[in-house]
């Protein structure tokens, strides 16, 4: 209530949107006609931390945006308008957007059967709600709220997290399972064996499927695919067998959204972090409802008696896989820059792409080292062609490595 009582305070009017998912307060931002949109919320961080995504004119706030928000906030006093604005209540509206989610992607097929562990956060509710009115038959877990005492963290992108779905899936003869994040606009996925599937596998699944729908005459742009610097090989491996472009771009949904704005062709973009990104029939945001609408319609479609596959297993098989590590956060002391600016020399005799932190390539694979845009930490991931080849690079990466940060065990 404190940023409401601020922002009227200041003679703006405020759409007070209740307690809902991030992707609706995209939405709203489009839908609403709104100069800005806030959503109070601390994203990948851990429980202790909150803040704010902002957007301004359909995009994200970032960069030299941010830095003039700090400016006003640094600066003394404070703007207090004559008249204040008015709080216009529009709790009601999340219905709308899965209204719209339901008339873009229904009705489906058939009847699937899926698996959705909200982890006790807000997405729940409007997930139940979403999936009634598409007609899939939900098996639902931890779908109610409870900050207090959760189920488990809320990062599908961390296998420890999706034990619970694993077991339902298999315990209840799902198709698959979705787990889905705190704020509500990323997925993670389990196979109908329980498997837990790594975030960016999920990239290469939807860019096979858009890319085969595409005509001969499709333009350059048209199929490209943009991904994180944290993905596979076998994202850009996968694009390219569907006759994608694969573009690889820095991690943070902001970067993503401006290039998906530039460039309105391009129908979809993905994280390793989980988040996904339609702009062929959505609005290039991240809405953890949609892209599960999006996955269900997809498996309604292309799995079972009439589809192609016969098991979500089946999907994943087109991507090709490779041995890696998770995605390791390693804390540093000392001043970033000059961390990073140690970690670039290690590996100064190497190809290195610098879009984002360090990517190192080796002739076997890969190596990851960059800084987390929300946490002081070192994000590091790798990738090889085969586990011998994997375990070599590792050695290496931390033999050049010692000294300069406290790596441990890459796993």
């Amino acid at each position: 209530m404190e940023l409401i009582e601020g922002i009227i305070e200041s003679g703006c009017n405020v759409i007070d949107l209740g307690v809902v998912p991030t992707g609706v307060v995209y939405r709203s931002s489009i839908d609403l006609e709104v100069d800005s949109a806030i959503a109070i919320t601390a994203s990948h961080n851990p429980p202790e931390y909150n803040g704010f995504k902002i957007v301004t004119e359909g995009l994200p706030l970032a960069g030299k945006g941010l830095q003039g928000l700090k400016a006003v906030f640094d600066s003394p006093g404070k703007h207090v308008a004559k008249i204040p604005g008015r709080v216009v209540d529009m709790t009601e509206y999340h219905h709308s957007v899965i209204d719209t989610i339901v008339g873009d992607v229904g009705p489906l097929p058939r009847r699937v059967r899926v698996a959705i562990d909200s982890a006790n956060a807000v997405a729940g509710p409007f997930v139940m709600e979403l999936c009634a009115k598409l007609g899939v038959d939900l098996v639902e877990l931890n779908c109610s709220w409870d900050s207090e005492s959760p189920a488990h963290p809320a990062d599908p992108t961390r296998q420890e997290n999706m034990v619970q779905l694993s077991d339902l899936v298999t315990e209840s003869g799902c198709e698959f399972g979705i787990g889905i994040d705190g704020d509500g606009d990323r997925i993670g996925v389990v196979d109908e064996d329980g498997v837990f599937v790594h975030p960016d596998r999920l990239i290469g699944i939807f860019a096979r499927d858009l890319l085969g729908g595409l005509g001969e005459d499709a333009s350059e742009e048209a199929r490209t695919i943009l991904f994180d610097v944290k993905c596979s090989m076998g994202v850009e491996q996968s694009i390219e067998q569907s006759g994608g472009s694969p573009m690889m771009v820095r991690t943070g949904h902001s970067f993503m959204k401006r290039e998906l704005s530039e460039r309105p062709e391009i129908m979809f973009a993905g994280e390793m972090s989980g988040h996904l990104f339609f702009n062929d029939r959505w609005n290039g945001h991240d809405c953890s409802l949609y892209n599960s609408a999006r996955l269900i319609e997809l498996v309604a479609r292309r799995v079972g008696a009439d589809g192609d596959f016969s098991g979500f297993s089946d999907l994943l098989a087109t991507i090709p896989s490779f041995p890696s590590t998770g995605e390791n956060k390693i804390h540093y002391a000392g001043e970033r820059a000059q961390i990073m600016g140690l970690v670039e020399n290690a590996f100064s005799e190497l190809p290195c792409l610098k879009i984002d932190g360090v990517r190192v390539v080796y002739p076997e694979g890969w190596f990851l080292c960059r800084p987390s845009n929300t946490e002081p930490v070192l994000v590091m991931r790798a990738e090889a062609f085969t586990t011998d080849s994997l375990a070599s690079l590792l050695s290496d990466v931390s033999s050049r490595l010692a000294g300069i940060v406290e790596v441990g065990e890459l796993v």
